[in-house]
């Protein structure tokens, strides 16, 4: 059971890698200082389901500043624009409550973080 909890672990991480870079690669020049405290940690958990015959589901952390979340969201829509990443994604919504994951615990420094998680 253990070893399933590490592989889904890791998959999910690796997940949230590529939606970072991914979102990364449509920033605006004035978005960029922004960003550059974006962590993989800071992207959202997706859960696959289907709500009014649309695809997909998108569950931010609990943890991520709002102004963060909401240059995710910007990112997000520049992304679906592009005709190769719509075809290659199902559609992402925002649908639930934040996610429960914690924030994380291993070497997390507020300075590197540049204020980008909100106190719980």
């Amino acid at each position: 059971m253990r070893a399933e909890a590490a592989k889904n672990s890791a998959r999910s991480r690796a997940r949230r890698k590529r939606l970072q870079e991914s979102r990364q690669s449509v920033l605006a020049d004035e978005e960029v200082e922004l960003w550059m405290s974006a962590t993989v940690d800071l992207m959202s958990d997706e859960e696959d389901g289907v709500v009014g015959g649309v695809s997909g589901w998108i569950v931010p952390p609990s943890f991520r500043r709002p102004d963060l979340s909401e240059l995710c969201v910007k990112l997000q829509s520049r992304l679906e624009a592009t005709p190769k990443y719509k075809a290659m994604h199902s559609r992402r919504l925002h649908i639930g409550p934040p996610s429960e994951r914690t924030p994380p615990a291993v070497a997390y420094n507020p300075e590197e973080a540049n204020g980008q998680f909100t106190e719980l």
